[in-house]
């Protein structure tokens, strides 16, 4: 029997993704693998990482927000500023331009891409890319993961303030508890029996809170640190990256 796996932002380190699974001897015909999302940007080779993950046969992402930017070019040629000038897409850009990729398969990665959801909700597991906002319950986060694949955008997750694909809120809090933190001035802990796995946020090592059912997974890779890949039965990780 396989087991599940989930990887932090990628962010185009396909180098560090070969690496962090041949650490993790994962196999394709057996294990499967999870995302947290942001496949793309700032790493060098964003053609080469969605046609591996195009080829596997259980691969299971959800959007992250620069997932977002790349299947809006790819689909549509949309080119924010906010993407090009300060989050890496320049060098996506670039990096399909050298590719020899044709339109006609730009789309098709587009279409890949939007067949993710927004948030995962499977067996055990809760996956969103980077938390949950204050207030919300498990029916908030159900009805997203129930919102049908489309290569049109859901105005709602770009919204830093109430998206689950930006929130940073859940991951705070948790930490904060963690330290010593008063529950009291904290935002909640979601009601659920799932552990929850976010990316997003780049921390310096994987994260764990039992009372926030929470795993973070971010080590960084979009920043010159690590690629994490994780068992999310075990806990068990590995790193490629960091010496």
């Amino acid at each position: 029997m396989g087991r599940n796996l989930i990887v932090g932002d990628i962010h185009s380190q396909y180098g560090l993704l070969m690496d962090v699974l041949s650490a993790a001897s994962f196999s394709p015909g057996e294990d499967v693998l999870y995302s947290v999302g942001d496949i793309a940007d700032r790493g060098p080779e964003t053609v080469h990482l969605i046609q591996f993950l195009q080829s596997l046969p259980d691969y299971r992402p959800v959007l992250g927000n620069h997932d977002i930017w790349l299947r809006d070019y790819l689909v549509s040629s949309i080119c924010p500023p906010v993407w090009i000038d300060s989050n890496g897409g320049l060098r996506t850009v670039k990096d399909f331009m050298r590719s020899g990729v044709s339109g006609n398969e730009r789309v098709i990665m587009g279409e890949w891409l939007s067949r993710a959801p927004y948030v995962r909700i499977e067996d055990d597991y809760i996956v969103v890319h980077g938390g949950i906002p204050s207030g919300w319950t498990i029916r908030e986060l159900e009805n997203i993961a129930a919102l049908p694949p489309s290569t049109v955008g859901y105005a709602a997750m770009e919204d830093p303030g109430t998206s689950p694909l930006w929130n940073r809120s859940y991951l705070q809090s948790a930490m904060a508890f963690e330290n010593g933190a008063d529950p009291a001035v904290l935002q909640s802990p979601l009601e659920t029996v799932r552990r929850i796995f976010i990316g997003h946020t780049p921390l310096t090592s994987p994260f764990h809170s039992e009372r926030y059912h929470l795993t973070a997974v971010d080590t960084g890779a979009g920043h010159g640190r690590a690629l994490t890949l994780m068992d999310m039965d075990t806990l068990r990780y590995w790193q490629a990256g960091r010496d």
